[in-house]
């Protein structure tokens, strides 16, 4: 494997540093927009609390009073400004709806999706990788047309679909998978027992991701192999007999895997898109849950903190992925 040229090396790092600090304009921009969508929506926070039982016995001056401390009586700019700043401080703010502090109400949340996005990404890149490349190295046979024509179907479902095919199907009609929630009414003490539960509670949310970014994936590899069964060294191995898990793993597999990095920047954000969307579905206890909640309630602060944090995330993966793509393609 070659090194790159010393040249290449050193434009590495300002490319990279240029790369972080468009990610930090979109990640303000975002800050922009989340703060000004929620406030265009009819209504606010005092007025979502009067349309429960919490607050009806309030006089109108206490409700003037509630309003100033809730800080709605001040200007976008003023409030702007105050949330901006705290968040600079790392101070996301205190939830409206739930008196709680917005950090933690998102650490408690958070887990439960990247639970659901860890355990769909081995899902759908062993899947599309080895489907792929099987009917890319069969172009045009019956395997190919067939696979084909099942994803193309497959991809043209929404998310928000399939969660609720699975459901429908094993949960309802076949119940062998809980319809909803991340546990049981009540849990098992025993580490071993939770983490099952844990696991049948998060088995079809997973499918839904898994299916939503496997046609992405299969694509990607099948067209990777139909051009790699035409290279030269590929029809050499073939015409030795190498073993078929040698060539799917050395000749199909480690070529096709830079093509695979390449495309899990795009990959990531749809899947936290459609994870929002599958907990939702689900009732599932993560980010999404949090966010649609918030929109519910117009609980400012719990919205525009989940959805920085989910923004900030997102794109930081996306730049150490472009990092990691960079140092592939010096090392070629």
């Amino acid at each position: 494997m070659t090194e790159a040229p010393a040249g290449i090396r050193r434009g590495r790092a300002p490319a990279l540093a240029m790369n972080l600090l468009a990610r930090l304009a979109v990640l303000g921009l975002v800050a922009l927009t989340i703060f000004a969508l929620p406030r265009l929506l009819p209504g606010d926070p005092l007025q979502a609390m009067l349309a429960s039982d919490h607050a009806q016995s309030l006089s109108l001056a206490e409700l003037a009073a509630l309003r100033e401390r809730l800080g709605l009586t001040a200007g976008w700019g003023r409030q702007l400004g105050d949330w901006l700043g705290d968040l600079l401080r790392g101070d996301l703010g205190h939830s409206i709806r739930h008196a709680r502090p917005v950090a933690a109400l998102v650490a408690e949340s958070l887990p439960w999706t990247l639970l659901l996005i860890l355990g769909a990404m081995p899902v759908y890149l062993l899947l599309g990788a080895l489907a792929g490349i099987r009917a890319g190295r069969a172009q045009g046979g019956a395997l190919d047309r067939g696979l084909t024509g099942l994803v193309t179907v497959l991809a043209s479902i929404p998310p928000f679909v399939l969660a609720i095919l699975l459901m429908l199907g094993f949960a309802i009609l076949w119940p062998v998978l809980p319809a909803g929630g991340a546990l049981p009414l009540f849990p098992s003490d025993q580490p071993l027992v939770r983490a099952g539960q844990v696991a049948r509670h998060a088995a079809l949310p997973v499918a839904a991701l898994a299916l939503h970014e496997f046609a992405r994936f299969y694509y990607l590899a099948r067209a990777e192999a139909i051009g790699l069964s035409r290279r030269p060294f590929v029809l050499n191995a073939e015409a030795r007999g190498l073993a078929p898990l040698r060539m799917l793993a050395d000749y199909y597999g480690r070529n096709i895997l830079p093509a695979f990095v390449a495309r899990m920047s795009d990959s990531i954000s749809g899947l936290f898109g459609a994870a929002l969307i599958v907990e939702i579905v689900f009732s599932y206890p993560g980010i999404g849950g949090l966010i649609y909640g918030a929109i519910l309630d117009r609980d400012y602060p719990l919205l525009q903190g989940a959805t920085i944090i989910v923004a900030a995330g997102v794109l930081a993966l996306n730049w150490l992925i472009d990092a990691v793509l960079a140092v592939l393609a010096e090392r070629g």
